[in-house]
């Protein structure tokens, strides 16, 4: 189990936890149901794209941007800035496929179902999300808390903790 010794440390790990338990229930649809659109009255599909809305429009994009806003600059002063560098650019290649994935699941539940098109179009973006998003939160999970838990002063560790939380509070 990892032992995270900073307050924003957790809420970056429980933020990478529902992410991953979001990924694990897309790419379970997106692969089960193969190439055929599934049946968006089944509650578990449902669900499944409505939590993925949700990730995409909320936790990730939030996510993204407090790391880069707000924990990245501490992190880049400390001396990180090549590891911080690397991280913003998975972001730019995540956010994309992401949004794509988003936008077909949101238009998908309005209308009631996928085109075969559009079905073809989301499977194929929320597979490259699954896969470039389970990347980055593995590297952050290994290399970004660990930088945060020896960088991060208590005090630095206190106030990004609270700007966090705002961000998550202000929805």
């Amino acid at each position: 189990m990892l032992h995270v010794n900073s307050r924003i440390g957790q809420l970056l790990h429980a933020d990478h936890l529902t992410t991953l338990g979001t990924l694990q229930e897309l790419e379970e649809l997106l692969v089960g149901q193969g190439a055929t659109p599934p049946d968006l009255a089944k509650p578990a599909v449902r669900a499944a794209l409505e939590t993925l809305v949700a990730v995409v429009k909320g936790e990730v994009s939030r996510h993204f941007g407090f790391e880069e806003n707000h924990l990245f600059p501490v992190l880049a002063d400390a001396g990180q800035m090549g590891m911080t560098m690397l991280l913003i650019s998975e972001h730019r290649a995540i956010l994309p496929v992401a949004e794509v994935a988003g936008e077909l699941a949101g238009a998908a539940l309005a209308s009631g179902s996928f085109t075969p098109e559009d079905w073809a179009e989301f499977r194929e973006a929320g597979l490259e999300f699954c896969e470039r998003e389970l990347f980055h939160i593995q590297k952050e999970e290994m290399g970004l808390l660990a930088a945060v838990a020896a960088l991060v002063g208590p005090d630095e560790d206190a106030r990004l903790a609270g700007v966090f939380e705002g961000l998550h509070a202000g929805g």
